[in-house]
């Protein structure tokens, strides 16, 4: 697949190695979660009824709430997205004992309040986020190669995080990322039920009990 920068200029000054490179590490969590993954009947989605707008105060109350006695990040990904679960398979596999990640989808109620609060839009789903404790909300090629950093138990992933973070230009991450996102339901489907939570793994996905009241901004 062809990628389109969306500057000439800032194609012309980067060696194709350095693109050859971005592609790579930003390709590597791709490939471990299809060879994690099992066979996928490809599905459509059943439409679901928007909850209604969080409130600031309540995006804000949850974050609060969230990060009160745990330190833990929290990755919001896309929860209909076969190709988002298999990358947070393969996270709850490289992080066994949950030391470093929580995680939420976005479109729970959790995730969509602490979207508000990094003020993006409830029903944005353009991106996973990485939500850290102290406030910061990282997007696009940050939160992957993030995530990546954190998981000891893939030298792969960590490894090649800290390759495109240290030597690929931001702009030129964030055009691999886009691309992956953009047809990310096109390489392995989607899930007919939205994923927020695994069996066994309650200290791993927060449960929307532990959302503010989304209270209907006026």
């Amino acid at each position: 697949m062809a990628l389109r920068l969306g500057s000439r200029r800032l194609h012309g000054r980067l060696p194709a190695a350095l693109v050859a490179l971005a592609a790579l590490c930003m390709a590597a969590a791709a490939v471990e979660c299809l060879a994690f993954a099992a066979p996928i009947t490809r599905s459509v989605v059943s439409k679901v009824r928007l909850a209604a707008m969080p409130t600031a105060e309540a995006a804000r109350s949850t974050f609060d709430g969230l990060f009160s006695s745990d330190q833990r990040p929290v990755v919001l990904y896309d929860g209909v997205c076969n190709m988002c679960n298999r990358a947070v398979d393969v996270a709850l596999e490289k992080d066994p004992d949950g030391r470093q990640l929580r995680f939420s989808a976005l479109q729970s109620e959790v995730g969509r309040q602490l979207l508000v609060f990094c003020g993006r839009r409830a029903e944005d789903l353009s991106s996973m986020l990485v939500v850290k404790p102290d406030g910061t909300c990282l997007v696009q090629s940050d939160a992957v190669l993030f995530v990546g950093q954190q998981l000891d138990g893939s030298p792969l992933l960590k490894g090649a995080s800290k390759v495109a973070e240290a030597l690929v230009p931001k702009a030129l991450r964030n055009v691999v990322y886009d691309t992956v996102a953009e047809n990310r339901y096109r390489v392995l489907g989607r899930r007919e039920k939205l994923r927020k939570s695994e069996d066994g793994l309650n200290d791993r996905f927060i449960d929307d009990a532990r959302a503010a009241s989304p209270a209907v901004e006026r």
